[in-house]
């Protein structure tokens, strides 16, 4: 969950929002993939199923406290300061700018703005976040000047939101390789070759080719990298690192599951 955390953050996402669309999806598997006799899942039976309360799982399904359409069901506590920082009329000057605001004292503040709309999370931990990722900046005064609408730090491609479609762990730990800045210049390999436009009817035979070609390739690389390998004894003086490279094969229900596709090679490189 390391690699995940770390592009997450990257994006701008932060727990609570991961933990929300988390809950929606066990509790949307729950009820469509694991009813008896084709039947959905009753909610007794996906509170068992996924140690979420009956109340929880009701309140999922019927969309009351977890609309994936609605982004203000999604924002985390540095998107919400920002949002209120935009719109609350107490924030705001005249001309529809937001204010200049002292970090603390009387009337209006940075502590009183994250009290309003981030409950118990110290002003001072949410101010330290907004500088890091550029959101605020402190003017000569000494007050937060804010200098972004919405809490996505920069540098976010769409290489990121491709691999969270595959999921593996060696593949998300090089996309998070992938997407710090820091490593734009000298990237790892990444490559996928995906369709949507496959008569079902073919998969048979698909799954039958595709692991005969990949079984060989597998091989010829794991020969390659074999020959490179040091001995124990001298793994112990120099210190090893572990190199590889991951090959599987996928399957959607549909064109949506995998953006794009439409059998072009989509290359990070």
């Amino acid at each position: 969950m390391r690699p995940i955390a770390r592009f997450l953050f990257g994006a701008g996402v932060g727990f609570r929002e991961f933990s929300d669309v988390a809950k929606a999806a066990f509790v949307d598997v729950a009820t469509k993939e694991f009813g008896i006799r084709g039947r959905p899942t009753n909610v007794s039976r996906v509170a068992v199923m996924t140690g979420l309360t009956r109340k929880e799982v009701k309140k999922i399904r019927d969309k009351e406290t977890m609309d994936l359409d609605n982004p203000t069901a999604r924002r985390s506590p540095p998107a919400e300061v920002l949002h209120y920082w935009y719109t609350d009329r107490k924030y705001v000057a005249p001309d529809g700018m937001p204010l200049a605001l002292p970090f603390s004292g009387e009337g209006r503040t940075f502590t009183s703005l994250v009290k309003l709309c981030a409950g118990d999370i110290p002003a001072g931990a949410m101010r330290t976040e907004l500088l890091r990722i550029g959101a605020v900046q402190e003017n000569q005064e000494g007050n937060l000047e804010v200098k972004k609408r919405h809490f996505v730090p920069a540098n976010i491609d769409e290489k990121l939101m491709e691999g969270i479609n595959f999921g593996l762990r060696p593949l998300v730990s090089t996309i998070a390789y992938n997407t710090d800045p820091r490593h734009e210049n000298n990237p790892r390999f990444q490559r996928s070759v995906h369709t949507s436009m496959v008569n079902p009817s073919s998969l048979d035979e698909i799954q039958t080719t595709i692991k005969q070609m990949l079984s060989r390739y597998s091989a010829e690389l794991d020969d390659y990298l074999s020959g490179l390998e040091v001995s124990a004894d001298q793994s112990m003086d120099i210190g090893t690192v572990n190199v590889g490279v991951g090959l599987f094969y996928f399957e959607g229900e549909g064109k949506d599951d995998i953006a794009g596709s439409q059998g072009n090679p989509p290359e990070n490189s």
